[in-house]
């Protein structure tokens, strides 16, 4: 995927929660993430598709509620293809107002 590599910029466009019941043996469980958008630029060379991005226990506590409309700073780790999708993985390094 082009553009998330290393620390790319990238936009919160919305927080969104989910939660599901308990089922075959596997505990209830909820899920806190951001939906971004890769801001990089050069803009051709940027991911044109939304990634979530899901947050720790450490991370929901700083971040979320307050990163809505913002730019965060992501260390990529690794992107993952699941059933629903890429889900990115890392670490936020920053949140800032503009780039």
């Amino acid at each position: 995927m082009p553009g998330l590599t290393g620390r790319p910029l990238l936009c919160s466009l919305r927080e969104t929660y989910g939660h599901w019941p308990a089922k075959n043996r596997k505990p209830a469980g909820e899920s806190f993430d951001l939906d971004l958008i890769d801001m990089s630029e050069p803009p051709q060379h940027a991911y044109w598709a939304m990634v979530p991005y899901r947050l720790t226990a450490d991370e929901k506590e700083k971040y979320w509620g307050k990163c809505a409309r913002k730019f965060v700073k992501v260390g990529v780790h690794e992107i993952q293809q699941t059933q629903r999708g890429p889900v990115l993985r890392g670490e936020i390094l920053a949140m800032v107002e503009k780039p």
